[in-house]
């Protein structure tokens, strides 16, 4: 290759230890020999130094991001596997030269590959968080699992579902099976982020806001768009929450807050929809927004360190709490008679519902706190995240941690408690969805 530089991504040892293969960003598949002279003394010349043996001259698209080394049963050779950036994965000969019969296209860039214990088949790992295996004899592809690739923002579990569960990330929505740990269905919106998702009381329609302003309901056994607003804000939708509504008569409502600080009331009829209420108060992105059970009260959270509870009916202020924190989350005790509160202070706030006092505040941990959710029966326990990457469990009453979760590698952006509160699903800023069981945890 003369003087040209190139720059390795990745590498594998044959077998036999004789030779390396490299991907390089380029595109090529480098071998070279590895073979040394035994130790000698320091004043010998060595005969044998590692060198370039050869390249292959059909580059692969983005790069070479894996490597693997295989055995050809019937002949013996070294045969070298290369994932590349452009989602091939091929096999190369002993000479680097493709082989044609032995290719696949995956979906995203090829980042690992690793060979099964009994050499006929391999695992794949994919950029866009896809795992698939792949038969090495007929080369076909099989996709065995799958994950978000960015950021999560949001989970929900349906009303009185808990085997489902949705989350919101960077282009789409996924839906859940608890049990199996598999994704159901996904919905995709190119180039956009989903920051924040509910579902209908009836489990009917999935709602979303979106990073272009729009609020967008889909349709979850499909995956269907079902409607559209658009401009529900000026920037970014940034919370959503149903008022409780029967959603299959002839109209109900919902609630958004948006990045611009302002909470808007949606009426939702067949046929259209049209904004009630638009409250300003807010000098900040509106961080949550939950409705009380009569649909009568919603109360939101705001980075600019206040929470403001709303009447639906007239759209006017009942009360606001004010701390000197960004509040990242709120919502109601299930009797409601507190609120309950967690921001960047790294404090749980415990409001009266009655006229906005602060009741208690109890220390969450050493990291701000970034959401939080509720037993829905009796309220007696509630769990949290973090940005320490520890997901909680505390006794409401008593302010203490029951139970702790460790397995996140970023900040935790969401937990939901599942509606038989056996499952807690948390997601985070690494793209992590994380099942928690409940069984033991009582408080």
């Amino acid at each position: 290759m003369g003087t040209i530089r190139r720059v390795m991504r990745s590498v594998c040892i044959a077998h036999n230890d004789n030779f390396a293969y490299a991907g390089s960003e380029t595109g090529e598949v480098l071998m070279f020999a590895i073979d040394r002279d035994d130790p000698k003394p320091f004043n010998e010349p060595e005969s044998l130094r590692p060198a370039l043996k050869g390249y292959n001259r059909d580059r692969f698209g983005k790069g070479v991001k894996s490597v693997a080394c295989v055995v050809n049963p019937s002949t013996g050779n070294t045969n070298v596997i290369a994932g590349a950036g452009d989602g091939t994965v091929q096999i190369l000969n002993p000479k680097l030269q493709r082989i044609e019969s032995h290719k696949a296209q995956l979906s995203g860039a090829v980042s690992s590959i690793t060979l099964s214990p009994s050499g006929k088949s391999f695992l794949a790992g994919t950029e866009l968080s896809q795992r698939y295996s792949i038969d090495i004899a007929t080369f076909t592809e099989e996709l065995r699992s799958t994950g978000h690739f960015g950021e999560i923002y949001d989970v929900k579990f349906p009303k009185n579902c808990s085997e489902l569960f949705v989350t919101a990330s960077t282009e789409d929505i996924r839906i859940w099976n608890t049990a199996k740990k598999q994704e159901l269905l996904r919905i995709r919106v190119p180039n956009l982020t989903c920051r924040a998702i509910e579902v209908t009381p009836s489990g009917t329609s999935v709602l979303s806001g979106w990073s272009d302003g729009k609020i967008r309901a889909f349709y979850p056994e499909s995956g269907k768009a079902k409607f559209i607003v658009p401009d529900a804000h000026s920037d970014e939708v940034t919370a959503l929450a149903t008022c409780n509504d029967d959603d299959l008569g002839n109209e109900w409502r919902m609630v958004s807050g948006g990045k611009d600080g302002r909470v808007r009331v949606w009426k939702v009829t067949n046929s259209h929809r049209s904004m009630i209420h638009s409250m300003k108060e807010h000098r900040g992105s509106v961080s949550s927004v939950v409705c009380n059970q009569g649909g009568t009260q919603v109360v939101s959270a705001s980075t600019d360190g206040s929470c403001i509870v709303w009447d639906l009916q007239r759209g006017v202020r009942i009360h606001a709490l004010f701390e000197p924190t960004v509040f990242h989350g709120v919502l109601y005790h299930p009797d409601e008679s507190q609120y309950l509160t967690c921001g960047a202070n790294a404090k749980l706030g415990y409001w009266d519902a009655f006229d906005g006092n602060a009741i208690r505040m109890i220390d969450g941990g050493d990291s701000e706190m970034t959401c939080l959710d509720i037993r829905p029966n009796d309220g007696c326990l509630f769990v949290s995240g973090s940005a320490d990457k520890l997901v909680k469990v505390w006794h409401y009453d008593d302010g203490i941690t029951i139970g702790c979760g460790r397995g996140h590698s970023g900040r935790v952006n969401s937990v939901a408690i599942s509606p038989n509160q056996r499952h807690v699903v948390s997601v985070g800023s690494e793209g992590g969805v994380f099942i928690w069981s409940l069984d033991g945890v009582d408080p």
